[in-house]
């Protein structure tokens, strides 16, 4: 699905290097070695944009993200809330629908450059086949109603109904792991239920998707990171059962003709830093390598069927709160360090597309200590979305880079904010001010990576920062921030 990858430093500018690091003595060893990275794309995205201004549209891409995801609420806003006696649920112009924001929203998502990609969130109270709890965390929801609004949805962003742009991708529900976003998780006997349950959702979505345009892809809903039974099945756990897997192994049977998605989605929010692993079913950021294990065993056994031979893998959410202005989110110098180093890990990990939770701080609750409000945007949120502010971290977003001192010299990796290749000028800081260290190439997807050899940086001091077209990179400082305690959302 991608394919080769970067060129190599000229020798004429590993000549000038070595000129110029002969000439600045702190850099004792000028020996320089840098290695292609791997060809593959980090896509940035923004997660759960309400709002349809063109500011809106306008934030994100100065986050330098290309993707943009909303939820479609086919429970308690597109759909009636009472099931109609006589009706057309899979036509998108259906009377009994409502889809004005959305079309909206769609519109000046592309007319702003960015794809779209839509989440059919929740269901409403008549295709749930349980007791309702509510339009969000709906109970055995229907598949065949869930797949007959999914057609009507499909259809109207074809690209081919009343002049609405297409949405290619479309992902299956939220976190149906957890049981804020799906009901039941477990059966009388204690057994997991929602697995079971999912898969026939997940295929009835998928078949309603590719029904209209097989090129369009489906995600899997986005798994939430953390097991607490009985409220939550972790990733791991669910992922196994879903897939019809003993560990890496296979169970019996062939898991009901197997399972429906193009890609797989998962939340990692940790509970401490970009490296922080969890338990033996959680999924936090440090764990992603067990889950891309198992999807290479679910795919090598043919249960995943989907348009890739590889499964790609998205992170369709992650942040942690900031402060300010949450009292108990992150120092502003951390999350922007914390913020380059997870989209590396991602990377790291075979991340294709991670998205960040969310454009803008969410308004206070007044039935909530402020301390609650989820305050994880890469904008501050002012009166308008036109007057927020970007916070220091979006700069780690838009042009992630990361620098770490190593045996060999100094080892960096970065992306461009535009994605795009070209050359980026590593720099490193004496005396106050930005010295010249190497110039490094970015591949076709922006990606660039190499080690400087050097004694900069041995006694964790200093910081380096990579320079694109005249636009830098926030600085990584050479001294290491352990992992601690910390609460995603403050």
């Amino acid at each position: 699905m991608i394919a080769h990858e970067m060129s190599y430093a000229r020798r004429g500018g590993l000549s000038l290097l070595a000129l110029f690091c002969i000439g600045w003595v702190l850099l004792v060893d000028c020996r320089v070695a840098v290695a292609a990275p791997p060809a593959r794309p980090l896509t940035t995205g923004v997660s759960y944009v309400y709002d349809e201004s063109v500011a809106a549209f306008e934030h994100v891409q100065r986050a330098g993200a290309k993707l943009v995801q909303t939820p479609l609420r086919w429970g308690d806003v597109i759909a009636p809330k009472r099931q109609p006696a006589s009706w057309r649920p899979e036509d998108p112009a259906d009377p009994n629908y409502d889809w004005a924001e959305y079309d909206l929203w769609v519109t000046r998502a592309v007319q702003a450059g960015l794809t779209p990609v839509l989440q059919v969130r929740g269901a409403p109270a008549w295709a749930q086949r349980c007791r309702f709890i509510s339009y969000d965390a709906p109970c055995n929801p229907d598949p065949a109603a869930l797949a007959a609004f999914t057609t009507a949805a499909v259809r109207r962003y074809s690209g081919h109904f009343g002049g609405l742009p297409r949405v290619r991708y479309w992902q299956g529900l939220n976190e149906p792991n957890l049981s804020l976003f799906f009901n039941p998780q477990f059966d009388e006997a204690g057994q997991p239920a929602s697995p079971d349950l999912y898969r026939d959702l997940i295929n009835a979505f998928y078949s309603a998707v590719k029904s209209v345009d097989p090129s369009n892809l489906v995600i899997a809903a986005g798994l939430g990171p953390i097991a607490v039974p009985p409220y939550t099945i972790g990733p791991m756990r669910f992922a196994r059962e879903l897939l019809c897997m003993r560990g890496l192994s296979l169970l019996p049977g062939d898991c009901h003709g197997g399972v429906h998605f193009d890609i797989f989605d998962v939340h990692p929010y940790t509970t401490g830093g970009p490296t922080h692993a969890g338990g033996m079913n959680d999924v936090q950021m440090g764990d992603l390598a067990k889950l891309q294990r198992l999807l290479r065993a679910a795919d090598s056994a043919g249960r995943i069927k989907g348009a890739f031979r590889r499964t790609p893998l998205w992170v369709t959410e992650l942040s942690w709160d900031s402060n300010p202005p949450d009292p108990g989110g992150l120092a502003m110098r951390i999350e922007s360090r914390w913020t380059a180093e997870a989209l590396h890990e991602a990377w790291k990990a075979g991340v294709s597309n991670f998205f960040w939770f969310s454009l803008r701080d969410f308004p206070p609750d007044p039935d909530r200590p402020f301390s609650m409000t989820l305050q994880s945007g890469l904008y501050f949120r002012g009166p308008t979305v036109a007057e927020d502010q970007p916070k220091d971290f979006l700069y780690a977003f838009r042009f992630p880079f990361v620098a770490y001192p190593v045996q060999k010299g100094i080892s960096f990796w970065g992306r461009t904010p535009s994605s795009g290749r070209g050359r980026v000028t590593i720099q490193l800081r004496r005396r106050g001010r930005w010295h010249k260290a190497f110039v490094a190439r970015a591949n076709r997807y922006g990606i660039f990576s190499g080690v400087i050899g050097t004694g900069y940086g041995r006694h964790k001091r200093g910081a380096a920062r990579g320079v694109f077209r005249k636009e830098s990179a926030l600085p990584f400082s050479m001294r290491p921030v352990k992992d601690f305690p910390q609460p995603p959302f403050g």
